[in-house]
């Protein structure tokens, strides 16, 4: 292996505001927001010469985000040129009593939900799903959903930027209504939702476990690649080599064929395909 290519890395945010609050890209290789290197300009993506499938975010969310959905790679791809976009939310930091929209009514059809929209009555057939720290939420595309205000979160999703907003609490922006219509999961066949006692989450595009390193936590890449994302805690990794510092919300990507040790009390999310 090139000897270029056998690093670990530490990565440097693309940092987004928002009306809403701020997005922090800490993995990307997705051309509308390129992370980089640690103390370095170099993006990775001219590091590593590919594009990634997934995209890491830390997401802080003053206001509730607009209600939106996401289309499969199928109608993105024809639409957008773009990927489609299952996401997953874990929570990181969440007011008393917080909650955040996962879902609508049942027995919606495309007809009946555009009724809904048009008389401006969305807000009474959403669904809400109570949040706390430590929580992980599956939102599969087709899922109606929205990060409301007094949230931080880690977002794990595939690499893509596309979203249609439905609804928007009186912000004047651009909406995608019909797009909208047309790819919402009225059915609920792509079953989301909060997962209990989240330890792992395996979806078709992604897999996120929750790690605690206890002191010392020993892998070794197999394929492609692990990404991993602090959730607390203070340490670092090492692959015999290099010693790279781990702190709070910081991401490193780890390529193929590395045998690494991360050594101290952490809670980490292990990203991987």
């Amino acid at each position: 292996m090139d000897n270029k290519m056998s690093k670990i890395l530490k990565l440097n945010p693309f940092h987004s505001e928002k009306i809403w609050g701020y997005e922090e890209w800490n993995l990307s290789t997705h051309k509308n927001g390129l992370c980089t290197i640690k103390d370095s300009e170099t993006t990775l993506l001219d590091y590593i010469g590919n594009t990634l499938p997934i995209m890491i975010k830390v997401i802080q969310a003053n206001d509730t985000l607009s209600v939106q959905v996401h289309p499969d790679d199928e109608y993105s791809k024809i639409h957008e040129n773009d990927n489609g976009k299952n996401e997953c939310w874990y929570i990181l930091d969440a007011k008393e009593d917080a909650s955040l929209i996962c879902g609508i009514k049942p027995n919606m059809t495309k007809e009946l939900f555009a009724k809904v929209i048009e008389n401006g009555e969305i807000e009474s057939y959403l669904e809400r799903v109570s949040v706390k720290p430590g929580d992980m939420i599956y939102i599969p595309v087709g899922t109606v959903h929205a990060i409301e205000g007094g949230l931080k979160l880690i977002e794990v999703q595939q690499s893509s930027d596309v979203t249609y907003r439905m609804y928007d609490w009186g912000r004047d922006r651009e909406m995608h209504i019909e797009k909208s219509l047309d790819v919402i999961d009225y059915e609920g066949k792509n079953k989301g939702g909060k997962i209990e006692n989240f330890s792992k989450l395996e979806t078709p595009y992604f897999t996120v476990e929750k790690i605690l390193s206890n002191g010392l936590y020993e892998d070794k890449v197999n394929k492609d690649f692990h990404s991993y994302t602090v959730i607390n805690g203070n340490g670092y990794i090492t692959d015999g080599n290099d010693k790279i510092d781990l702190n709070k919300e910081e991401t490193i990507y780890i390529p193929n064929n590395i045998e690494y040790k991360i050594v101290g009390d952490l809670e980490l999310l292990k990203s991987y395909i």
